[in-house]
């Protein structure tokens, strides 16, 4: 009876595990974040497998049966956006279709089941599965990123294991993720997560003395970690970050009837930009000097090469006739655009082809290959993929115009609503540490990455999902204040007016 009832008790439990959508975004993002496709893709492909058996379960269950996906502000222009790109599918159904169609249903679980998020009944609910996201974020990229200059510091040289490159490449620090720009955008995504959580801990009071200690030490350390990768699309993410955090600052309360202070805080705002960018740039190089003077330093009194690589067999070899000139940051591109022009020229080749309806993102390769002769590749180990380093490029390809302009529809109609928001709800905002302005300066300082990123929404990567579940947690702090706002709203003047009218005409005498 015992072991029967315990059974029971078991997989209750579980199906209320399965049932939670929160544990599902969770999960998902863990594998994405893990990203092992090119390593080792049986595994990543096998996790992708059971975690989208697992979303369309709940897809079926929560949004269809449970009408949740009527909940989903803006939902008939994603309706749209997602026939056009089924359309776009079907018309090239004769290559990758499969393919094809799971870069599309991946596309649907992030617009309606990440930023979606914002639907779901409870804000309180919400905000615990945004904080339990940002802590995990900020535990393990900073985990990452020790772990990674651990074995730069050991290794200077760097690994070269099974073809890809630890610690460092091309004289930019890559640690455990054989990417500098990913690593980047690892550690930069954990400095905005210790931003956000100090703002959350410290207006609801839960902000220890151990917990600023702690975020103030993974600060140093993803921000170290961010100016060793040498990534310009991170460093202009986190220039924008806190660029758009310096012009709420200054103008969050400009009316109309102070025009004539426009001039001295638009100057103030451009004087702040121009600081920032100072600043950062400034610290990168500082820093680079630095670790690669004190690499120096410790190489020259040693006498045994780090240098290491892999021999065809799969063994670890020392290589002693490692050149030593090449342990620096001084990482120098051989254009200024890192062959970005390239690739959005033959973007535009494949435009021209189909500018309707697009091609498909799985077709882009073999597309490539028909219109243009040679598609330029983006190599990781021995595995090579398209990647135009631009989303909004990307999405054009992808589904053409009619889909672009129904993305640029739908994305500018969720940026005026939150960004009317913060100025609207002010009061509201500052009360919860300000944590929605964060979350919309986090959401254009992506934008702004992303238009030297393949990482807007045709990738089924984790930086592309961490962006649309922020949307989504900050539409929930929207909707929240609105509503507040609404319950907590005064009597409208007219109302009031006829009120006191009508009193007055029954309590005055009559003829």
């Amino acid at each position: 009876m015992n072991s029967k009832t315990n059974g029971h008790s078991v997989l209750k439990a579980l199906c209320a595990v399965i049932d939670d959508t929160g544990n599902f975004r969770f999960a998902l993002m863990a594998v994405l974040f893990c990203d092992v496709r090119y390593m080792m893709p049986q595994l990543y492909y096998s996790l992708v497998s059971v975690v989208g058996v697992w979303s369309v379960y709940l897809f079926v269950k929560k949004l269809i049966i449970g009408q949740g996906i009527k909940k989903i502000r803006y939902r008939k222009i994603i309706y749209l956006f997602l026939a056009c790109a089924l359309i776009s599918v079907l018309l090239h159904c004769t290559t990758h279709l499969a393919e094809n169609l799971f870069s599309l249903y991946m596309i649907a679980v992030c617009l309606l089941m990440f930023y979606g998020i914002h639907s779901e009944k409870s804000n309180l609910r919400i905000q615990k599965e945004m904080k339990r996201l940002l802590d995990a974020i900020v535990l393990v990229s900073t985990f990452l990123m020790v772990v990674g200059l651990c074995v730069l510091a050991i290794f200077p040289k760097g690994i070269h294991i099974n073809g890809f490159d630890f610690g460092i490449h091309e004289s930019r620090f890559v640690g455990v993720i054989p990417n500098a720009n990913v690593n980047a955008f690892y550690a930069v995504m954990a400095l905005v997560a210790c931003h956000i959580l100090w703002r959350i801990k410290k207006a609801d009071g839960t902000l220890s003395k151990k917990l600023k200690i702690y975020y103030l030490i993974c600060i140093v350390i993803d921000t170290l970690s961010v100016f060793l990768t040498d990534s310009n699309d991170t460093l202009l993410f986190m220039i924008t970050y806190f660029c758009f955090i310096a012009f709420y600052t200054i103008f969050k309360d400009f009316s109309k009837e102070r025009l004539r202070y426009f001039i001295m805080r638009f100057t103030a705002t451009f004087l702040s930009v121009v600081v920032i960018i100072a600043m950062f740039v400034g610290l990168r190089v500082l820093t680079q000097n630095s670790v690669s003077l004190m690499m120096t330093s410790g190489e020259s009194k040693s006498e045994i090469s780090t240098g290491i690589k892999t021999n065809k067999n799969g063994s670890v070899q020392i290589d002693d006739d490692t050149d030593r000139s090449t342990s620096n940051f001084k990482h120098e591109n051989k254009n200024i655009d890192s062959g970005r022009f390239v690739l959005w020229r033959q973007a535009l080749t494949l435009i021209e082809q189909n500018p309707i309806m697009g091609i498909g993102k799985a077709n882009i390769a073999e597309y490539g290959q028909n219109y243009i002769g040679t598609i330029k590749y983006t190599q990781l180990g021995n595995f090579k993929y398209v990647d135009f380093h631009n989303g909004l490029i990307t999405i054009i390809v992808s589904f053409g115009l009619v889909g672009f302009n129904l993305f640029m529809i739908f994305a500018i109609t969720v940026a005026k609503t939150m960004l009317k928001a913060i100025f609207k709800f002010r009061s509201q905002c500052e009360k919860d540490g300000n944590v929605l302005v964060l979350i919309i300066a986090f959401c254009a300082a992506y934008c702004v990455y992303s238009m030297f990123e393949a990482a807007l929404l045709v990738d089924d990567s984790y930086r592309v999902f961490i962006f649309w579940i922020m949307i989504g947690f900050g539409l929930s702090y929207v909707f929240k204040y609105a509503q507040k706002a609404k319950t907590e709203s005064p009597e409208p003047i007219e109302s009031a007016i006829d009120r006191i009218k009508s009193k007055f005409e029954e309590s005055s005498p009559k003829k």
